[in-house]
C-alpha cells in the first residue's frame, strides 16, 4: 500500500510545528539563563536565586525533550515520504485468461516473488537512510536530439545561453511560486506533489529544483524538510 498525500502533508505540518516550537523554547531557555546570571551577579545571596535556577533547569529539560520529539518526527516523515506514490503491481492487475496454462501460472508466481524481493531490498535501503533530510532519487529531464535541418543550423548561433535558460526554467518557475506561498519569517510545510501540479514542473524534477534554490540562497530548509524564503534582491541563477 502507499500513503495518501494528505497523510504526508499532515506529518510534515506536525514536524514543522515541532521544529518551530523547539527553536522558540531553545531561545527562551537561553534568555532565562541570562536572567539567572544577572540575578546572581546582582545579589548572589538572594533566596529567590534558587527558584530561578530550578525553573531554568525545568525549561532546559523541556527543550531537550522536545528536541528528541522533533528528531523522531523527522524520521517518521522520511520513512512515510518513501511510501508515497509507491504503488506496486499486484496479481489482480494481471488480466485473467480463459484457459491459463502451467507456464503462465509459473511466470506470474515468479514475477510476484521478484516484486517481494525488490520491496525487501528497498526497505533495507530505506532503513539505512533514516535521518537524511532529503534524498535525490529523481530522474533528470531528457531533451530529444533535434534532426540536422536548416532550421537547426540557424539555432546553433544562439550558443549555450539558450540551453542554460532551458535548464533554469524549473528553479525560476518554482521560486516564482514560492514568492507567493512561502514566508521569510517562518518555515512552512511543502508538498512536492501539490507544487508540481500548481507549477507544471515534473514531479521527478522537483527535488533538483528545490536543491538549486537552496544552493543559490533563495530559500532555506529546516531539518524536517519545511522551507522558507531568504530575503534577497538578487535574481535566481540557474
Amino acid at each position: 500500500m502507499s500513503l495518501s498525500t494528505s497523510t504526508l502533508n499532515a506529518l510534515q505540518k506536525v514536524g514543522a510545528a515541532a521544529f518551530t516550537a523547539e527553536e522558540r523554547l531553545k531561545k527562551d531557555v537561553k534568555e532565562y539563563a541570562e536572567r539567572v546570571h544577572a540575578a546572581i551577579a546582582k545579589n548572589p545571596y538572594s533566596l529567590g536565586n534558587d527558584t530561578l535556577i530550578e525553573n531554568w533547569k525545568v525549561a532546559a529539560r523541556l527543550s531537550h525533550t522536545l528536541m528528541g520529539i522533533e528528531k523522531e518526527l523527522n524520521e517518521v516523515y522520511q520513512v512515510a515520504s518513501q511510501l508515497i506514490d509507491d504503488d506496486q503491481p499486484t496479481l489482480s492487475d494481471v488480466p485473467a485468461l480463459a484457459t491459463p496454462t502451467r507456464s503462465v501460472v509459473k511466470e506470474v508466481a515468479h514475477k510476484a516473488a521478484s516484486v517481494k524481493v525488490k520491496m525487501k531490498k528497498k526497505s533495507v535501503k530505506l532503513a539505512n537512510k533514516i535521518g537524511v533530510v532529503q534524498t535525490d532519487l529523481t530522474a533528470t529531464d531528457v531533451l530529444a536530439k533535434p534532426r540536422k535541418t536548416a532550421a537547426t543550423k540557424k539555432t546553433k548561433s544562439v550558443g549555450t545561453s539558450g540551453k542554460t535558460a532551458a535548464r533554469g526554467s524549473n528553479p525560476a518557475k518554482l521560486f516564482s511560486y514560492f514568492e507567493h506561498t512561502l514566508s521569510p519569517s517562518e518555515f512552512s510545510a511543502v508538498s512536492q506533489t501539490a507544487v508540481a501540479k500548481e507549477t507544471g514542473i515534473p514531479l521527478g524534477s522537483m527535488t533538483a529544483a528545490i536543491k538549486k534554490l537552496i544552493e543559490s540562497g533563495r530559500v532555506t530548509a529546516a531539518p524536517n524538510g519545511s522551507l522558507k524564503l531568504v530575503p534577497s534582491e538578487s535574481p535566481v541563477h540557474a
